[in-house]
């Protein structure tokens, strides 16, 4: 199957990307909006994309001719969503609009990746019927792409994922890198003990993504991994998995740090539709995930 991942650059469309060229029978293409910085993944068809824009996205994928596309892409700094609204509202409602609308009328089937913002957070862990209730800018931004992926019709399915985790070359550092880093250096850190959600491992993530480009099946799933716990428990086993000092982490409230943007609190979600939809792609715990992360860590030179 051809399948198109925007969103190339990043941590997850690098994952989407490194799954598809392991299994023959797809093809991976890929688009971004910035300088490609994968290129160890080898000779993968590129092209430059800007989503907001209905003819680049036309012209795209009349050159690229996916069978589907997973649409990684997207503005994901919370904070900064709530300072430059235009543009978070342009690269997460405008454009998924405009992709969802152009897969559809060419009967190309698309994967949109959201998020667990879209919940309140009073609630959780959430399952894909649990009504939605997005606070700050970013989760509205993304919730409004839900709305218009299902307004365009045509074959598609809605991904929701959270605290997305792992290591690839030339990515933004993520929550473990952070942490790990931290740590390595002996700097004490403050985590909130009172975020909760479901950290979700980006090649496991990747693999359900595929899952569901391959399907026919429309629809709202949570993918995610298996554990739901705060972000203090997440990083005390981080600190177990890499062998490092758990005692320079400090317990602190999410009111305490004064984001800009809210935090859903009482969060994670619940993968039972897609394991019974999926039997055959793992939903992976935190601890399976670490030790993944651990092991690239090794192969890497990382832990020396």
């Amino acid at each position: 199957m051809r399948i198109l991942a925007t969103g190339a650059n990043g941590l997850v469309g690098t994952k989407v990307l490194e799954r598809l060229l392991q299994d023959p029978s797809d093809e991976p293409l890929a688009a971004y909006h910035r300088t490609r910085t994968n290129e160890y993944l080898g000779e993968i068809p590129f092209w430059w994309l800007d989503t907001t824009s209905a003819d680049d996205v036309d012209r795209v994928l009349g050159e690229a001719r996916p069978e589907a596309v997973i649409h990684a892409g997207a503005l994901t700094n919370v904070d900064g969503a709530e300072k430059e609204r235009d543009l978070a509202w342009a690269s997460n409602a405008e454009a998924t609009g405009i992709l969802a609308r152009a897969c559809a009328s060419r009967g190309i089937r698309l994967v949109y990746l959201s998020t667990e913002y879209v919940f309140d957070g009073t609630a959780g862990p959430y399952r894909e019927t649990d009504p939605v209730n997005p606070l700050g800018w970013y989760a509205k931004t993304k919730e409004a792409g839900e709305q218009a992926v299902i307004a365009a019709g045509g074959s598609w399915a809605i991904a929701r994922t959270t605290v997305i985790y792992g290591y690839a070359q030339h990515v933004r550092a993520n929550f473990v890198l952070w942490l790990v880093g931290k740590l390595r250096a002996g700097e004490r850190v403050s985590i909130v003990d009172d975020q909760i959600g479901s950290p979700t491992l980006a090649e496991n993530l990747a693999g359900m993504v595929i899952a569901l480009a391959h399907s026919h099946e429309n629809g709202v799933f949570n993918t995610a991994g298996a554990d739901v716990l705060s972000r203090l428990d997440f990083s005390r086993r981080i600190a177990e998995t890499f062998g490092l000092d758990a005692g320079l982490m400090d317990p602190t409230t999410t009111a305490s740090l004064g984001q800009t943007a809210p935090r859903p609190l009482k969060a994670g979600l619940l993968m039972d539709k897609f394991r019974a939809a999926f039997p055959d792609v793992p939903v992976l715990t935190v601890a399976e995930g670490l030790a993944v992360v651990r092991h690239q860590f090794e192969q890497a030179g990382l832990l020396a």
